[in-house]
């Protein structure tokens, strides 16, 4: 499982995990990644699988940011879910279409590579390229 940490510009902070277990554990110290890449981190978007206070308070008192993850439905003292939060999380499409990216890349989607650390220099690699491409695109050859 991989966590990534995205802003406007593309991945800022992305850790692996093996596969068999799930990546709520990496959401305490991806977004701290990527707060010291970028300087500061405003919001952190997560899916339901995020939902949890440890997580929550991670982000509430190590980043100082608002978490924006909508509530599991079985939840017995829900957070706080306005229009405002569900615009914010609409953005979180940008990373799922870095995955979408990424998985283009043979590699990258089938883990060939056993050891995390080889792994991860991939997973980089691969962002690295998506990152080139898109700075590519916006170059004026004309």
């Amino acid at each position: 499982m991989i966590a990534v940490a995205c802003d406007e510009d593309g991945v800022v902070a992305l850790d692996v995990a093996e596969g068999q277990r799930n990546d709520a554990p990496l959401a305490k110290s991806v977004p701290i990644e990527a707060r010291d890449a970028v300087g500061g981190v405003a919001e952190v978007l997560g899916d339901e699988g995020f939902d949890s206070d440890a997580v929550r308070d991670v982000v509430l008192d190590d980043l100082d940011a608002l978490p924006v993850i909508p509530n599991r439905k079985d939840r017995k003292e829900p957070w706080p879910w306005d229009d405002e939060m569900r615009e914010i999380y609409k953005r979180r499409n940008r990373v799922e279409r870095a995955f979408a990216k990424a998985k283009q890349f043979r590699r990258f989607a089938t883990r060939y590579e056993k050891l995390k650390d080889v792994y991860l220099g991939v997973a980089r690699l691969v962002f690295g390229f998506i990152h080139v491409r898109k700075l590519a695109e916006t170059v004026n050859t004309a």
